[in-house]
């Protein structure tokens, strides 16, 4: 559903409002009330003005919010901050009172969103060009009730009467957006109060996020109007283009003309936001400095205990309301579920709930009474985040084979091929590794003799939480170092044992007779064993995406009939190795799930840091998510282009070139880059 948001307040002086909060009904063509719906969000008008509002709002059949900001300047993106937050639609459209539809606008606004992928790629947006009429052609329009309506003062508009239109700008506030991507993007600014900017920063900050155009020279420049700028310089020759897209294809709005007092608190506002518009401009560009996201309100409270770049991420965020961090040491366990509900949380986020004794008791405690919980931590595949509403890793019920061993359709089937290829030929893992090497270049570094059969042994933290709670009948890792050495001397002839330390563990553990790679890469020494043995390691994962046979000897997420082989002792590896393979398409279900459902995906920042064992550890600074997955919500994708995607032998770039066809700034510019 597309939300249609009318900021306002009405005062005494400025009753025409309420007529004008009508105008979208000269859209004579609309949509259904379940693909459109009307609000008009009030940012503190008097009681009397706002109880005027409310009547009209009825009348029209119009949804009314109302902020008690009366004592405070009037903010519009206060207006539409508030109004995103409580809509319900996936897409919200901001508009101004003044601006008039004609037929059908608002079904060629809701093509659009199609025709441009909103659906598809949450950061992109569709703006809509304005004409402004006279006085007396405003009045006309609203009286016209013609079909030849829009295509007579568009013929104006470019005939340009002087008594019909004032002016135009392709460059405005009237942009529709994924709503979920605006709030996590914080929005409007709220500082701007009064006239304007507003939009014009946030548009800036969206038209900076995905490259859909190449960037002008002197990005932060204000150059001229939006209607007479002819060189490609400054952010308005960008800007604009997005509207120019609209414009082209006849979708356009209509403005209606009505007095402007330039003594007004809102005109004299206009310089000191011009300034902070400049200032915060800069700061975006620079460093990424952005209002906070915006919670849903219908999500209530959420409950944290660690206030990380995990449990506080503006990807996700929204998505758990007015998101509460509290101190596990300071709640007893007993009466944890009485404290949720007396203080109205409506769920707890946990990162790692195995970080101690108490949060896990807190965590058995929520999974035990039923109360909602999410937990969010670092996935098994490369860049991937789980945001799992039933556990952690092997006590989740997420990886049940019910939710993934099913048929696959051949978009999603083909999307899994492309991902495991594209893993396979991607020398990165989750830790950092060392230089890729062929098979047979690893099998001669390491002495392997040409035919010989490697059982490779990636091992993990002895600290590791999933060492600590998820062994299963191995117990230990110690134990599990015993398991190998007893292997080495019992493995048949033609085998060796090829054993890899955790990239952040300094010590190696002894074992006789094994090969150890501790430098290598993971994903070479994966290609050139025969089957992989681990306790419950991620690798085990990676060891399905080549299609070896993963022998677990603990409990493991990823442990399930024709993907990986439990196994207790010698006697279970050694038959293992010689009869148990997966199952092809059981892998491809479930890296289908993982991939196509289930993980979130996002560009992780780390830095080592030193553990409080003395050992050293990876510590995630910061989690860019281009995919966010949240049962519940539609799936978040963000396009991120590294380059342009229209590019300068567009029609759209035909203002800012010479007579030779050249991109005209005036520093040189470099043509090749913006052609592509």
């Amino acid at each position: 559903m597309l939300d249609v948001v009318f900021p306002v307040r009405v005062s005494s002086d400025r009753l025409d409002v309420l007529d004008r909060i009508g105008y979208f009904l000269l859209d004579s063509d609309m949509p259904s009330r379940d693909e459109i719906s009307f609000t008009v969000a009030d940012d503190g008008s008097p009681e009397p003005e706002a109880n005027e509002i409310r009547v009209r709002c009825e009348e029209l059949g119009v949804k009314y919010i109302r902020i008690d900001s009366e004592l405070r300047s009037f903010s519009a993106g206060r207006a539409r901050n508030y109004a995103a937050q409580r809509l319900t639609g996936k897409y919200i459209l901001f508009q101004d009172v003044d601006l008039m539809p004609y037929p059908g606008f608002y079904r060629d606004l809701i093509d659009e969103i199609e025709v441009q992928e909103l659906d598809k790629y949450a950061d992109r947006f569709v703006m809509v060009g304005v004409i402004y009429l006279s006085d007396d052609a405003s009045r006309e329009y609203r009286l016209d009730s013609s079909s030849k309506k829009k295509s007579k003062y568009i013929q104006r508009f470019l005939e340009f009467s002087p008594t019909v239109v004032e002016k135009f700008s392709t460059g405005t506030s009237v942009v529709v957006w994924r709503r979920d991507h605006y709030l996590c993007t914080g929005g409007h600014d709220e500082e701007f109060e009064c006239w304007g900017y507003e939009d014009l920063e946030y548009n800036c900050r969206a038209i900076r996020r995905n490259r859909v155009f190449p960037f002008p020279e002197q990005f932060n420049l204000d150059l001229r109007g939006f209607s007479n700028i002819y060189e490609y310089r400054g952010w308005k020759s960008i800007y604009r283009l997005f509207g120019d897209i609209t414009f082209h294809k006849g979708i356009v709005m209509f403005h209606s003309w009505h007095p402007v007092s330039t003594n007004s608190e809102y005109q004299k506002k206009r310089a000191f936001n011009k300034s902070l518009f400049e200032k915060k401009l800069a700061a975006f560009a620079s460093a990424g400095e952005e209002p906070p996201y915006l919670p849903i309100a219908s999500r209530g409270k959420t409950l944290a205990f660690r206030d990380n770049i995990w449990t506080l991420n503006r990807w996700t965020g929204p998505f758990f309301g007015e998101i509460v961090v509290v101190d596990e040491s300071k709640i007893e366990p007993d009466s944890f579920i009485e404290y949720l509900t007396s203080n109205g949380f409506d769920r707890v986020l946990f990162f790692n709930p195995y970080a101690n004794d108490q949060l896990l008791s807190l965590y058995f405690m929520v999974r035990k009474s039923g109360y909602s919980y999410f937990v969010c931590e670092r996935g098994a595949l490369r860049d991937s985040i789980f945001i799992d509403p039933c556990g952690f890793n092997a006590d989740s019920k997420s990886y049940s084979p019910e939710n993934w061993n099913h048929e696959i359709d051949s978009l999603k089937r083909e999307r899994t091929i492309s991902y495991i290829a594209n893993e396979k030929s991607n020398p990165d893992s989750l830790e950092r590794q060392g230089v890729y090497r062929t098979g047979s270049k690893l099998r001669k570094k390491l002495g392997l003799g040409s035919g010989r059969k490697v059982l490779f042994v990636p091992l993990q933290r002895p600290s590791d939480t999933v060492i600590k709670y998820f062994c299963g009948n191995i117990e230990s890792f110690d134990n599990f170092i015993e398991l190998v050495k007893s292997l080495v001397e019992r493995l048949p002839p033609d085998w060796d044992v090829v054993v890899k330390r955790h990239p952040l563990e300094t010590v190696t553990p002894d074992i006789p007779g094994a090969v150890f790679a501790d430098d290598e890469n993971i994903k070479s020494l994966i290609e050139l064993s025969d089957a992989i043995l681990l306790i419950n390691s991620g690798v085990g994962v990676l060891g399905l995406l080549y299609e070896k046979p993963v022998l677990v000897a603990g409990n493991a997420f990823y442990c399930h009939d024709k993907l990986a082989l439990s196994v207790e002792n010698v006697e279970e590896i050694v038959h293992g190795i010689s009869s148990f393979s997966p199952d092809r398409e059981t892998v491809l279900r479930f890296f289908s799930y993982l991939v196509n459902d289930f993980y979130s995906f996002g560009e992780f920042k780390t830095k080592e840091v030193d553990w409080e064992d003395g050992s050293k550890m990876t510590a995630t600074i910061d989690i860019g998510y281009y995919i966010v997955r949240l049962p519940g919500y539609p799936e978040l994708v963000m396009e991120r282009a590294k380059s342009p995607r229209v590019v300068a032998n567009s029609i759209l770039f035909d203002r800012y070139k010479d007579v030779d066809g050249k991109m005209v700034s005036q520093k040189s510019q470099n043509v090749a880059a913006l052609v592509g």
